[in-house]
């Protein structure tokens, strides 16, 4: 497919596309919210883009074995543990999260997930220019971050409520009231992943390369909260090895592989993409929707921003307000813009 590009010659100097003008007319608006987030997500230029990025550094991944784990787990997503499937088209059109933050968009978890591997790849190659680190293993820092968000997969959009739901099989969120753990819950959509990786024996090495990107294999091994409950990666396990019915691994400190911290340093650093750009974001597309008189926090407004999202990227947006000495007015106008005429930023 030809797909359209905004040029970057056509933005001002402060990264700021052109404004196209016009009013947004409830025809416009009306024409947006019949779209499905399927259709959405494939429209979208930017997530389209995304998506195809993933699917190269899948297809590249060297080991066999494993680019076929990979492959089946992301194409034909099914849980032998809690006996469900997702359609085969999850992958292109589930988000990122449960709520507005990073990637909270149709196609934003395959978004989420090639920038997370390209994260990774530069420490990668940042790492190798030191000369007492050579030969990464990049099948495990592709594969292990390509899977750290698989569960998600589950994550449906409701387009009635403009919300994520999560099956009623998921396990409940628990832990880290006090703080203690470096994430604020357990179980999850980490507990499913674990158990399907513990109950198809994956190499263990995957298994706790893609722990690590939620728990930082060093210091959130073993660490207990307030009460004195384990939490952390090894209590993340455990819990995982109980639903899948098999014994439970626990990390060895001493016998760490260093390409596990590239999930950590990826996956892990998620402030400024999940509360900066995702939440700044989602305010001002709903915002926008406000001043054209639909309610910021009503179902419209939120199919408005998933719109938006598969043309442009929260970076994008947040990179623009920066550039325009944080100028909120300057990155909403690029929203209206979009919301108008988004034809430079779908595919043909």
């Amino acid at each position: 497919m030809k797909r359209a590009v905004v040029a970057l010659g056509l933005l001002t100097f402060a990264g700021v596309p052109p404004a196209i003008g016009g009013d947004l007319s409830q025809e416009r608006i009306a024409q947006i919210l019949a779209m499905s987030p399927a259709e959405m997500a494939t429209s979208g230029a930017w997530v389209s883009a995304a998506y195809d990025r993933l699917m190269g550094y899948l297809n590249g991944i060297e080991d066999a074995e494993m680019r076929s784990l990979v492959l089946d787990m992301l194409t034909a997503p099914r849980s032998a543990v809690f006996d469900a499937e997702a359609p085969p088209e999850a992958l292109r059109t589930a988000p990122a999260t449960g709520g507005p933050g990073h990637h909270h968009d149709p196609g934003g978890l395959a978004s989420h997930l090639v920038e997370n591997i390209e994260i990774a790849l530069g420490w990668v190659q940042a790492m190798e220019n030191v000369p007492a680190v050579r030969d990464v293993d990049r099948d495990l820092v592709i594969a292990e971050l390509a899977l750290h968000d698989w569960a998600k997969v589950w994550y449906a959009w409701d387009e009635k409520t403009g919300k994520v739901r999560k099956p009623d099989w998921y396990p409940a969120s628990w832990g880290g009231k006090d703080g203690i753990a470096r994430w604020g819950w357990m179980g999850e959509h980490g507990a499913v992943l674990y158990a399907e990786l513990l109950k198809r024996d994956a190499p263990r090495d995957l298994l706790f390369g893609t722990a690590a990107a939620h728990f930082d294999p060093w210091w959130d091994a073993e660490v207990t909260n307030a009460e004195g409950k384990a939490e952390g990666l090894d209590a993340a396990l455990a819990e995982a090895a109980e639903y899948a019915g098999v014994p439970a691994p626990k990390i060895d400190r001493t016998r760490l592989r260093q390409e596990w911290f590239f999930a950590t340093y990826s996956d892990g650093s998620w402030s400024f993409s999940h509360y900066v750009a995702g939440k700044s974001a989602h305010r001002w597309i709903r915002e926008v929707a406000a001043d054209n008189g639909i309610d910021p926090e009503s179902p419209e407004a939120a199919r408005l921003a998933w719109f938006v999202l598969t043309r442009i990227s929260d970076f994008r947006l947040y990179r623009i307000y920066q550039d325009s000495d944080f100028s909120e007015e300057a990155v909403k106008a690029v929203i209206h813009d979009i919301l108008v005429d988004s034809s430079a930023y779908e595919i043909d």
